[in-house]
Parts: C-alpha cells; sequence; structure tokens
C-alpha cells in the first residue's frame, strides 16, 4: 500500500503517528531498564542472603550432617541462580537497552529531516498558491474597473448633454483599462498552469517520495521492535535450562539427606567410651564405720555429659587441655590419632623439602657457575629446625595415646615411606659429580618425550657444551646444568637441517630437538 497515493493529505497526522511509535519504543526501553534493574537487585538480594547463611568457622563440625550438606548446595546453587539473574540483566541491558537507544535516536534525527523536507515543500506550494490568489484578485479587480468605466462611457455616449470631448475620454479610459484587464487575464493564465504544473508535481511525485520514507521508516521502527521483543525472550530461554540444572541440583541435595547417617554420627561424636554403670551395693552402716566408695565414672560423667551436645548448640569456653585429657576416651583417642597423623604428614613434606635442598646443594658444589652451595645452608637450617620441633611434638602425641590406649593405631600418614624411611642427609661439602653421574641423576625428571612435531634449523649452530633449563622441586627453584651427552644438553646444528621437536620453548629461550639418535637443546631464535 502506497502511503502516498493514499495518505497524499496526511503529512501532519503521519509525522505524529510515526513520533508516537518513536515514543512506544522508548517506552518499552524504559520497561527494559527497570526489569535489568530488578534483575539485579534480586541477584544482589539473593547474593547476600547465600553470604548470610554461610556456615561460620566455629560451625564447621556441624557441617558433616546430610542435613547442613544439603543446605550447602541448596546455598551454592543459589548463589548460581543469582549469577544467571546477573546475566539476564547484563545482556539486557547490553544488546536490548542499549541498542533500541542507539536505533530509535538516530531514527528520530531521520524523522526530524523527512518532516523538514515535506514542510518545505508544502511551504513551496502554498507560495505558488499566493501568487496565484494574487494575480487572479488582480485580474477580477481589473475586470471590474474595466466594467465600471465600460458603462460610464456607454452612459455618457447616450447622454446628449454631455460632450464630446467627455465622451471621447471616457471612451480611451475604458480602452486603456480593457489593455491592463488583458495583461493581468495573461499573469494569471500564466500563474495559473504553473501552480497546476508544481501541484501535479508536489502531490504525485515529491511528497510521495517523503511519504515514502516515512513508511520506510515505521517498518523499521516496527521491525526493530520485533527484533527486540525476540531477543528478550531468548536472553530469558537462555538462562532457564541453566537455572532448572541449579534446581534439579537442589532437588538431589534434599534427596540426599540421610537421617540414620545423621544418627549415627551423632553416635560417633558423643560417644564417651566410658562403660555402663552397674548396681550400687548396700552399704551397711549399723555394722560399723563403712569406707566412702570412691565416685565412679559414670558418676563423675553424668554431670559432664550435659555438656557434650556443645558442639552442636555452640560450645561453652572450657579450658582444653594439650593432650585432650578433658574429653572423653573415645573423643580424646580421635583427637589424639588426628593430630598425629596430621604431623606425620607435616613431617613427610618437610623432609622431602630437605632432600630438594641437598640434590640442589650437591649441583651447585659440583657445577659452582650454576649457584654458591653456602647459600643454601640458612634453608636448610631452618628446615631442620622445623623437622626436629615437628619430631620432638609428634613423640609427645604418641606417648601421651600410648599411655591412654596402649598400642598406637596406624594411619596412611605413619606408614608412608617418608615417615618410616628416615632421611638421609648428605654433607653439604660432597664431591663433584661427573657428568655423567650428573645426567643420570634427572634421567626420573626427564623422561624421552615423544615427538611432537618438525622443525627446521635457520642458521649454524655449534653446541658449547651446556644449557640452562628451569626446574622446580617442592618450594625451591634452582636452574640445572645439562650438559651434552648423546640424550641432554646443547646440539649442534646447520642450516637446512630439518629436526624432530621433542619439546617446545617453556619460556627459557630453549627448544628440545631429536636429529637421527641424538637429541638435545638449541636456540629457539635459530629453528623455525
Amino acid at each position: 500500500m502506497d502511503w502516498g497515493t493514499e495518505l497524499w493529505d496526511q503529512f501532519e497526522s503521519i509525522d505524529k503517528y510515526l513520533q508516537h511509535g518513536f515514543d512506544f519504543g522508548e517506552k518499552y526501553s524504559k520497561f527494559i531498564k527497570e526489569r535489568c534493574a530488578i534483575e539485579q537487585e534480586y541477584a544482589t538480594k539473593l547474593r547476600k542472603l547465600v553470604k548470610s547463611y554461610q556456615p561460620k568457622k566455629k560451625d564447621e563440625e556441624r557441617s558433616m550432617f546430610s542435613t547442613h550438606k544439603a543446605f550447602q548446595t541448596q546455598l551454592s546453587e543459589l548463589n548460581d541462580i543469582a549469577g544467571q539473574h546477573e546475566t539476564v540483566a547484563e545482556n539486557m541491558m547490553s544488546n536490548i537497552f542499549k541498542e533500541s537507544q542507539i536505533f530509535f535516536n538516530e531514527q528520530k534525527i531521520e524523522k526530524k529531516r523527512m518532516y523538514q523536507e515535506g514542510k518545505s515543500l508544502q511551504i513551496a506550494l502554498d507560495k505558488c498558491e499566493q501568487n496565484l490568489e494574487h494575480t487572479k484578485k488582480k485580474f477580477e479587480k481589473e475586470w471590474k474597473d474595466c466594467e465600471r468605466l465600460q458603462a460610464n462611457f456607454e452612459k455618457l455616449d447616450s447622454d446628449t448633454n454631455v460632450t464630446k470631448a467627455d465622451v471621447e475620454k471616457a471612451k480611451h479610459a475604458w480602452f486603456a483599462k480593457k489593455d491592463v484587464v488583458e495583461h493581468c487575464k495573461q499573469d494569471y493564465g500564466a500563474a495559473l498552469e504553473t501552480f497546476n504544473v508544481d501541484q501535479h508535481s508536489h502531490y504525485s511525485t515529491r511528497m510521495p517520495q517523503v511519504f515514502q520514507g516515512y513508511h520506510a521508516a515505521d517498518e523499521r521502527r516496527i521491525l526493530k521492535i520485533r527484533d527486540l521483543m525476540v531477543e528478550y525472550a531468548k536472553i530469558d530461554k537462555k538462562v532457564k535450562p541453566i537455572i532448572q540444572k541449579c534446581l534439579d541440583g537442589m532437588e538431589t541435595a534434599g534427596n540426599a539427606v540421610d537421617p540414620k547417617l545423621d544418627s549415627s554420627l551423632v553416635v560417633e561424636k558423643l560417644k564417651s567410651g566410658f562403660l555402663i554403670p552397674g548396681n550400687k551395693e548396700f552399704e551397711d552402716y549399723t555394722a560399723g564405720r563403712v569406707e566412702s566408695s570412691p565416685r565412679n565414672s559414670m558418676n563423675f560423667t553424668r554431670g559432664q555429659n550435659r555438656k557434650g551436645f556443645g558442639w552442636i548448640f555452640g560450645p561453652k569456653k572450657v579450658a582444653e587441655a594439650a593432650d585432650y585429657s578433658h574429653l572423653p576416651p573415645e573423643q580424646r583417642k580421635k583427637k589424639l590419632q588426628r593430630h598425629i597423623d596430621d604431623l606425620s604428614k607435616e613431617i613427610a613434606k618437610q623432609q622431602d623439602e630437605k632432600k630438594a635442598i641437598v640434590k640442589m646443594h650437591g649441583i651447585y658444589t659440583a657445577n659452582p657457575a650454576l649457584g654458591d652451595p653456602t647459600s643454601l645452608d640458612a634453608g636448610q637450617k631452618a628446615v631442620d629446625a622445623k623437622i626436629d620441633k615437628l619430631m620432638t611434638e609428634l613423640q609427645q602425641y604418641e606417648n601421651w595415646y600410648t599411655e591412654a590406649f596402649g598400642s598406637l593405631q596406624s594411619s596412611p600418614a605413619r606408614n608412608s615411606a617418608h615417615y618410616t624411611t628416615p632421611v638421609k642427609v648428605e654433607p653439604l661439602a660432597i664431591q663433584p659429580q661427573t657428568q655423567n653421574n650428573f645426567g643420570d641423576e634427572f634421567d626420573e625428571l626427564d623422561d624421552f618425550p615423544e615427538p611432537i612435531g618438525t622443525c627446521t634449523a635457520l642458521y649454524d649452530y655449534e653446541g658449547n657444551g651446556s644449557d640452562y633449563r628451569n626446574l622446580t622441586i617442592y618450594k625451591w627453584q634452582f636452574t640445572i646444568l645439562l650438559y651434552e651427552t648423546t640424550s641432554e644438553g646443547a646440539l649442534s646444528i646447520t642450516c637446512g637441517q630439518v629436526f624432530s621437536l621433542l619439546e617446545a620453548d617453556n619460556g627459557d629461550g630453549w627448544t628440545r630437538v631429536m636429529l637421527g639418535n641424538s637429541d638435545g637443546y638449541v636456540p629457539s631464535s635459530y629453528i623455525e
């Protein structure tokens, strides 16, 4: 449907209609902005809620219950849901709100241009019409004046009392006016023809182009709003499966709540290890002085057991003994065993660190160019002191355990090679190692890899017998000098040779390659 033909006389109405359309687009943008604010606020409140219900450090022991674990899972899933609401807010803000703002601002500028164009065409046609009316009125006025002069001439001509000179004068005035009327008639005719041409062009060509611009702008507006509405639904739809997955996780966590498991945990945590008391004996005071029987263990612990639920409901501040003697036997046994296992693991860790220092010391001694061996003395002394302290503490806890419960239970940490095998401390002043022994020492650290590609030598390079690589053993960074042998070290290359690539450059400027049965390291900048 052609707006230029069907709506030829509705220019102002069309402009108002398009403006209302842009107002609707801005209203939709405002709706998106407020929706984003709601989503963001909702996500913020959800995260705040999750944070406020996170377990405190003092409540860590309670987290072993299936109900607590399920609740923590639900909090985690709820936090993920909050993240999805944030994603919705971000995507709607960037993909809809900002996009619509840019589009409608551009379209309003375009509408303003089209309105000014249509208005200028309308003004030009109005001016042409005004000129036509002016020439028409002038023609009408002159014609009436001519008729009046003609009537005056005819009146004087029929009057016998009027002189001939007056009659001739009236006749001359009449004919002069007729000439003026003829010129006005011609001007009016020309103005009318010009107006008709302009009017036809205005309504058949010029304004239809303007109307077509309005029509196209309105269709773009409608299509844009349609796309924005579809994007709105897609953004929401995209997060629904993720939110559903979070809800499924919450449901799974709820179904994992196990009352039998929680009951067994209560028994494990609260079991004192005391025996159930037997029958009390009759004390006959009439038969003579009766020695008061000592309080049995149950009488002693009955009052103590009232505090047994402190780990659930918040324990009171009580003085704790280092040997856990303030706890019931079963709980004390578990605490001592756990402490012994922790100390054993820490000792094993420190011993591994000491091995690394000793090995590094040997490398520095054999190859002084890599570093000063004496720079490691302070580190080794610190580790030795820490190991001595941990060993002393471990012995103390083992003694407490043995005194209270007899033989010590085995644990993975105590049975590990680190714990059962004493560390062989090599002297700091070790003899320099030979090149072959040095290479053998690190065979386990540098296994022969499979080729990962090929490379070509760009320049000649003469291997100088050594290169440097960085390795890490536990916390100690050190550089190992690799001597050139048949399997390691710098490799001599010739421009144009093709090698198998064994290891890419790890940042130290060297690449490991293999040619035939020989492999080694070459500068990364020398190959392609």
